[in-house]
């Protein structure tokens, strides 16, 4: 069995999470978070799982939003101002490990997960 490693970094501006995000909570009011003691606009776990998603879907097309399965962990806070990276290792099987990390310098994780679709159809 091979494994075929893909990534797919990105920079989370401010602006990104609140097009994401509705109004008026730690996703995209400055205020609101920093009153909860964080230092930033928190990014939501989607949006972080975002660049692993769209790298299963690179890889395998209709057949994984037809009869594919995702199951992730939101490990870790992301920020906006934050670059993260996915690294989705995809093997024949038809499995992947997912893990997004960020940081700079030493990498946390994000995201954690496995994908999978069905080979039979």
């Amino acid at each position: 069995m091979t494994s075929d490693r893909r990534t797919r970094a990105l920079s989370i501006t401010e602006d990104l999470v609140r097009e994401y995000s509705r109004r008026g909570n730690y996703h995209s009011d400055a205020g609101t978070s920093a009153a909860l003691g964080l230092s930033g606009l928190v990014v939501q776990g989607m949006q972080a799982a975002g660049p692993a998603y769209a790298e299963l879907l690179d890889a395998w097309g209709d057949a994984f939003l037809e009869h594919g399965e995702i199951d992730v962990r939101f490990a870790g806070v992301v920020y906006a101002g934050d670059r993260i990276e996915a690294r989705v290792d995809i093997d024949d099987d038809g499995h992947a490990i997912i893990e997004v990390v960020t940081g700079n310098g030493a990498p946390r994780p994000a995201v954690v997960g496995r994908a999978r679709r069905d080979l039979s159809t």
